[in-house]
């Protein structure tokens, strides 16, 4: 390879560790603060299980904030907005470690995914920019992965960081993190020319909005990615609760045993990469969602009887298998109809995903009953979501 195509190489590696990183900000934010929830809520004097309205605020936060940042970047170029959010990250992260009761936590947490939106809705449009077809859905498919697999090490991370300090070293450490990732894209050049972008404002920004949500590509999507929300925070939510709670796992295990989801994440990124040109992206998404509505519905099962803990995780990890490819291939679905409008169509979808995430996360906080129980039902209502929708499409 000569000096061109090894500098070429280098450079798209590059691309993807900081578009990956800044996609996966939401996600790290959400799973690397999980092992320290027993001792926020004993800072707090509340529940462990009033902590999943943290949850629902951060969701709603990144959910807006894609509404911002996609049609802004449609108008005035990626990098501008990308570096306010991530400056807007930087700082909440620090107020978040700041908090002193549940309610500053809440509206710090809002305004730290409010940051973090920005991120993941530019460098999915970033790749819109760059790509498309086959090359977008497997670059896709390798962001989902790490988006996925990342926050299943969050844990460990902050668990990592409680045997040396309290819990707001969590949020400082997040703080950090985003102050590299700053420097990282400070290193991409702009990907959308002046000319073309657009020169809409609120109200055709809402047209576009409209325009987008009546495509039945992205209605598709859309509904798979509220799925995919429903069974992702079902468990993420509730995972400190029931690994800590009912199966008495300590606080350092348990970052370990929540990142035995990334044995699943990484098979199925390589199954979605290695078939994705034979099957078709209708095809793996067919696989993956068949699989992944198997897997939960043994979950409700397993907790039902209170399976061993074992056995719960290998169905877990099942189920969590399926989402990078999910999460690739209906992204890919949803933004391909609209080149001009990568960064709206990237906001919608994201909105939809976190829409039904927060939904999920405060439904479990107020609804009483089994944990375990809870958990169960919410990662097989998400997954039965996708399953219909992707049988859906070919009949419309």
């Amino acid at each position: 390879m000569n000096k061109e195509g090894i500098k070429a190489r280098h450079s798209h590696l590059w691309l993807l560790i900081t578009l990956a990183g800044l996609t996966t900000l939401p996600a790290l934010c959400t799973d690397m603060y999980l092992p320290g929830f027993p001792a926020v809520a004993h800072s707090f004097h509340v529940q462990i299980s009033a902590l999943q309205l943290t949850f629902a605020s951060f969701s709603l936060g990144a959910g807006l904030g894609q509404l911002f940042y996609g049609p802004i970047s449609d108008r005035f170029g990626r990098r501008l907005p990308v570096l306010f959010g991530l400056i807007l990250f930087i700082a909440s992260s620090v107020l978040c470690g700041t908090a002193t009761n549940l309610s500053e936590l809440i509206i710090y947490r809002f305004l730290q995914a409010l940051g973090g939106a920005g991120g993941m809705v530019i460098a999915r449009a970033i790749v819109r920019d760059r790509l498309s077809g086959i090359e977008m859905a497997k670059m896709m498919s390798a962001m989902g992965m790490i988006f996925v697999l990342s926050p299943t090490l969050a844990p460990s991370i902050g668990s990592l960081i409680l045997r040396f300090g309290h819990w707001p070293w969590i949020f400082i450490g997040l703080a950090i993190f985003g102050v590299i990732i700053l420097i990282g894209t400070l290193g991409i050049q702009e990907s959308l020319p002046p000319e073309n972008r657009n020169e809409h404002g609120v109200k055709q920004a809402l047209k576009s909005y409209r325009e987008i949500t009546q495509s039945h590509e992205w209605r598709s999507a859309a509904l798979i990615a509220i799925g995919g929300g429903f069974l992702t925070f079902g468990y993420v939510s509730s995972s400190a609760a029931v690994l800590i709670g009912t199966y008495h796992v300590s606080t350092g295990n348990y970052g370990l045993l929540f990142a035995l989801i990334s044995i699943g994440l990484l098979t199925s990124n390589r199954v979605n990469i290695k078939f994705l040109h034979r099957v078709g992206l209708m095809g793996m998404l067919k696989r993956f969602t068949l699989v992944q509505t198997v897997a939960a519905s043994l979950v409700l099962v397993a907790s039902i009887f209170q399976a061993p803990l074992w056995i719960l995780l290998t169905l877990i990890v099942i189920c969590f298998g399926c989402a990078p490819g999910m999460s690739g291939n209906a992204m890919t679905l949803a933004m391909h109809p609209f080149p001009d409008k990568a960064g709206s169509a990237s906001a919608m979808i994201g909105l939809a995903q976190f829409f039904g995430s927060g939904f999920i996360a405060a439904a479990l906080a107020v609804i009483h009953g089994n944990v375990l129980i809870k958990m169960g039902i919410a990662m097989v209502v998400g997954a039965s979501i996708s399953f219909v929708q992707v049988r859906r499409i070919k009949e419309a």
